[in-house]
């Protein structure tokens, strides 16, 4: 939503009576004719509208996976409260469960050099843009400024939320279990519940060399860093 706001700004703001394009490139002819510029400034806005298709579909990948292990463990949780005395069932469960876990571990695997990447380029960019915000005397600069930043914290919250629901999902796992009608049934099938249990008792985290962990803790934690680096450049200015 924010690349197409901001494709729409760009381009509204362009001047077309000066034949400006809205973006400075080199055109290997001249497009000062009506016909020609019309042509070569829908070519940027075809491009431009591309580049934030691709934007989007990318940053929400990961969410995408995220949000699907949710999900997963929405559908085992259901299926826990209808458990019966079948070993079957209850083993059928467990391999859910477990296959849930291999999920997880998989997609924090591709995504560990994305996520050990992001965070602390974000910083860097919160960081500078603050900076920046600061300095600036100029109204178009100061809201460019300010929606780059906004976007580079929904980006950077985005992977946060869904991580800790992730966290989140994979614990109530227990409570769906423990409101069951367990003491109903046999003593195997109690086995096999706490063996789910025990196993959910350990949460689903996404890091990346188990020093950066997606949850609302690091969001918070960036945030401070990012203010702490800006007030020692601004002191370092004055």
């Amino acid at each position: 939503m924010m690349s197409v706001a901001a494709m729409i700004l760009m381009s509204v703001s362009t001047d077309l009576k000066e034949r400006n394009l809205t973006f400075k490139a080199w055109i290997p002819f001249d497009y000062s004719s009506p016909t020609v510029y019309f042509f070569v400034y829908t070519h940027q806005l075809i491009a431009m509208y591309d580049s934030a298709i691709v934007n989007v579909s990318s940053e929400s990948l990961l969410c995408g996976f995220l949000q699907h292990i949710c999900c997963q463990f929405e559908i085992l949780g259901y299926r826990l409260t209808k458990v019966k005395d079948d070993e079957s069932f209850l083993r059928d469960c467990i391999s859910h469960h477990n296959r849930i876990f291999e999920y997880a571990y998989t997609v924090n695997n591709l995504f560990a050099k994305v996520i050990a990447a992001q965070f602390p380029v974000s910083m860097l960019v919160v960081c500078s843009n603050l900076y920046r915000l600061a300095m600036t005397t100029d109204f178009v600069s100061f809201v460019a400024l300010v929606s780059y930043t906004s976007v580079m914290l929904v980006q950077i919250f985005n992977y946060c939320w869904f991580g800790n629901k992730v966290k989140l999902k994979s614990l109530e796992l227990i409570n769906s279990i423990y409101n069951t009608e367990w003491p109903e049934l046999n003593n195997s099938s109690k086995r096999d519940l706490l063996l789910i249990m025990k196993r959910a008792m350990t949460p689903i985290e996404f890091t990346s060399a188990y020093i950066i962990t997606m949850n609302l803790e690091s969001f918070v934690a960036l945030l401070k860093m990012s203010y702490s680096v800006f007030n020692l450049l601004h002191q370092t200015q004055e």
